[in-house]
């Protein structure tokens, strides 16, 4: 079947205008008319930021000092500057492996090689374009979120036995995990693997295994899938997660490294590499990852202040602070006028002036970070607030110590390395009896504003309920337990009253926040699970 190709909007980026020239040749040839080109990624960028895009053809190098195409693909993703139904086909005269792999993890719709003929440009563009119209009204289902029904319209197809029934399949798997309907995506992938042997079906199983909590078995399953396969990255980060799951950590990050070796594009696994190595106290593995997180980040969508704190934090361990204060000036040079960027430079600041025994510098850094959390409402990451609460300890600052380490014990009062962390930091500055008080307080404030909440639940004072849940939610935006009750109030609510359209949309933004502290955290899956299902019974 031939494509009518003339209606398509067309976007080509390459740094080179003479090739620009020929893929526009090519592109009238088929009867397109309607096309737009960029010669670098911020100007692609801009154009998708004002025009919709049905086909974008982007060359992997665009030019020394700039994005490359996988980070204008990772960027106009997740700024939604592609629709559903856009094509995106990465075109690159590099066919290294590192390339490839590197492209593929972020998985555009094609890539095509340079040189390439007109007819394999057609065919491959048929080809992409083919199977977006197939799975449009499910891939137009999961943009909105609406998951059963993106799984009726994965079962309607396979009924048809069409010829690309697995991609089907998979891709219903894929959302049954999703909604926390492990059961379901075990019969997926158990289906078929009767059928066949299929890698993805096996990281399929691997993953619900994973999520079900049975990290052993997981971590076997992952295991041999990349003794199957050595080249298959995704089961080399989920091997990773399990190991790590299980308190594997060496293992965990010889995995990783191994992954990175192959794939060394992903400023993710860096970081992820970086982090685990910290905690294992591999300090030159660890600078190492946080450096290469921070290069590959540069002209990246993801670039992250974290990277360069955690960097930091990485010297400060090596007793280098002069280095790590070079690393957090980059921090207000690269991500200058960012509140929540100066706040976590100045808060690793107070650590490393500290450690250079310049105390009144410390507490001024200290002071600024104070200020800035409370006027932008920011946070910085439990290791780096445990880390400050310490030296304000030191630095006799004890009030500031104690709102930071409240708040840590408060967002997390059910983790016990969280906890057993914070107890380090009052037994190293011999405040033990002091400190287990205040984190048995902070600790019992929230067991007892929960406990509270779910009270209301119960004796069926679900309005009640809401209000009270919200407002804790609100002030402890972090804890994913208070925001999980938050969010299943208004959803048990819903399901009693009928479905309202506002408060849908608040319990969406609960369990959205659940996914950005813990997506692995089981009560998410089912919350996911119930919203969905509220909000298909009104179609």
């Amino acid at each position: 079947m031939s494509y009518d190709l003339s209606y398509k909007q067309f976007l080509v980026i390459d740094d080179f205008g003479e090739f620009r020239s020929s893929i526009r040749r090519m592109l009238w040839s088929f009867n397109v008319k309607d096309i737009d080109d960029a010669a670098n990624g911020e100007a692609a960028i801009e154009l998708m930021s004002n025009k919709s895009y049905d086909v974008i053809l982007c060359d992997y190098n665009l030019g020394y000092n700039r994005k490359d195409g996988q980070q204008v693909f990772e960027e106009a993703r997740h700024r939604n500057l592609i629709k559903f139904s856009t094509v995106f086909m990465m075109i690159t005269a590099e066919n290294s492996m590192q390339m490839v792999m590197g492209a593929v993890e972020y998985q555009p719709d094609d890539y095509l090689i340079k040189p390439f003929s007109r007819e394999v440009l057609r065919t491959r563009l048929e080809r992409a374009i083919k199977r977006k119209s197939d799975f449009e009204l499910i891939e137009l289902a999961i943009a909105n979120k609406e998951y059963l029904r993106a799984i009726a319209l994965c079962d309607q197809s396979t009924l048809k036995i069409p010829k690309n029934i697995f991609e089907y399949l998979k891709l219903k798997g894929d959302l049954c995990i999703t909604i926390g309907d492990y059961q379901a995506a075990m019969v997926v992938y158990e289906k078929v693997l009767s059928i066949r042997d299929i890698s993805w079906a096996k990281l399929g199983i691997g993953k619900v295994q994973f999520y079900m909590q049975d990290y052993a078995a997981a971590a076997e399953t992952f295991r041999s899938l990349v003794q199957d396969n050595s080249m298959y990255i995704e089961a080399y980060d989920w091997l990773s997660k399990s190991l790590v799951a299980n308190q594997s950590l060496e293992e965990a990050q010889q995995v990783l490294l191994t992954a990175a070796e192959l794939s060394p594009k992903s400023i993710f696994r860096h970081k992820t590499i970086g982090d685990i190595s910290f905690k294992i106290n591999d300090l030159d593995i660890s600078e190492k990852s946080f450096k290469k997180a921070i290069d590959l980040g540069q002209y990246s969508f993801f670039k992250n202040p974290s990277h360069y704190t955690s960097l930091a934090k990485v010297l400060v361990e090596k007793k280098t602070p002069e280095g790590a204060l070079d690393v957090l000036k980059d921090i207000r040079k690269e991500f200058k006028g960012s509140a929540e960027a100066s706040m976590q430079a100045s808060a690793m600041e107070g650590i490393v002036f500290k450690e250079m025994n310049r105390p009144e510098d410390a507490k001024k850094a200290i002071q600024e970070a104070m200020q800035l959390m409370e006027e932008s409402a920011g946070s910085i990451s439990e290791d780096i607030a445990i880390d400050l609460a310490k030296v304000c300890f030191e630095l006799g600052d004890k009030t500031a110590g104690t709102r930071l380490v409240q708040e840590v014990v408060r967002n997390n009062h059910e983790d016990e390395d969280v906890i057993k962390k914070v107890q380090a930091v009052f037994k190293d500055t011999q405040m033990e009896t002091e400190g287990a008080k205040i984190v048995s307080t902070a600790q019992h404030e929230i067991i007892k504003t929960n406990n509270q909440g779910v009270r209301l639940v119960e004796d069926g004072r679900l309005e009640e309920a809401i209000e009270y849940f919200e407002k804790a939610a609100n002030s402890q935006k972090a804890n994913k337990i208070i925001n999980a009750n938050a969010a299943e109030a208004l959803l048990m609510f819903i399901r009693k009253n009928g479905k309202d359209e506002q408060l849908l949309l608040r319990a969406r933004q609960y369990i959205e926040r659940i996914g950005k502290i813990d997506p692995a955290y089981n009560k998410y899956q089912k919350l996911l699970g119930m919203y969905e299902k509220l909000q298909a019974e009104s179609r």
